[in-house]
Formats: structure tokens, C-alpha cells, sequence
């Protein structure tokens, strides 16, 4: 199932969620790492994503990426909203609540493109469970809250 960013996606199943929190908690427990791995990723395959993160401007390699507190600091920032997300697979209501603010955040006071949240949504299932549907299905969930206010 391809990641999707509107529309609605069908129910995770318990087997999936199971997966999906087995998958996870390895990746979590060393988030930093992680998350920095990931951004890092999504960057280096979509440099224009890069325009819309000011601080991370001049920063043209995979290494200086890696060794920036601020790329650090966002990239902490989506893995904790990840694993809110994952906590809340069975709270779609308060999984909701947050990322339709993040929404919110993204396209009025940031203005980003939300379009790499799909990019993005897509480089997070390849790192922690390559082509899984579940993970697929909750990614969909969190692109289609996150474009919610644009």
C-alpha cells in the first residue's frame, strides 16, 4: 500500500500494531541516532526540502547534516511526534488532537510544502519496517493529519 496523504486509510489490525511496535521500539531506544539517520536520508534524497528549514541552510553534505545541533533538535522533534503517534494507535482522537496542531504549526508559521511529508513518511517505513502495510496505513494516518490545515 503506496503512503497516502488524503482520503482515509483502512483500520491497523492488532497483528499490525504488534509489528509495528516491535519494529519501533529498537529504533526509539536510540532516537537520536535515528532520527538524525532518517533526516539525514530525506535531505540527501530531496535537497529542495532543505529550503524550508533556514537554519539548515549551508549545510551541503551528509556530515555536516549529521553534526548539526539544529538538524539534531528536528530531528528529535519528529521522532518523539512518531512515537506519540505509535503510543496512540489506539487513541486516534488524542493521536489527532497533536498532529492536527503540528498541521497548524507547518503551514501557517513554517509554510512547508506538504508534499515531503509523504517523502518523508516514506523514508521512516524503508528505515523501520521496509514495505510493512501496517506501517504504512499509520504513516498515511499521520501525512493525512499533518496536511489537515492547508
Amino acid at each position: 500500500m503506496p503512503i497516502v496523504d488524503s482520503g482515509s486509510v483502512g483500520a491497523i489490525s492488532a497483528a499490525e500494531k504488534s509489528l509495528i511496535v516491535s519494529a519501533w521500539a529498537p529504533v526509539y531506544a536510540k532516537y537520536e541516532e535515528a532520527g538524525v539517520d532518517i533526516l539525514v536520508k530525506f535531505f540527501t534524497s530531496n535537497p529542495a526540502a532543505q529550503a524550508f528549514f533556514p537554519k539548515f541552510q549551508g549545510l551541503t553534505s551528509a556530515d555536516q547534516l549529521k553534526k548539526s545541533m539544529d538538524v539534531r533538535w528536528h530531528a528529535e522533534r519528529i521522532i518523539n511526534a512518531v512515537n506519540d503517534a505509535v503510543v496512540a494507535m489506539d487513541d486516534t482522537e488524542k493521536m489527532s488532537l497533536k498532529l492536527r496542531e503540528l498541521s497548524g504549526k507547518h503551514a501557517k508559521s513554517f509554510q512547508v510544502d506538504p508534499q515531503y511529508f509523504k517523502v518523508l513518511a516514506a523514508v521512516i517505513v524503508d528505515t523501520v519496517l521496509p514495505g510493512d502495510a501496517g506501517l504504512e496505513k499509520l504513516m498515511s494516518m499521520i501525512c493525512i493529519l499533518l496536511r489537515s490545515s492547508y
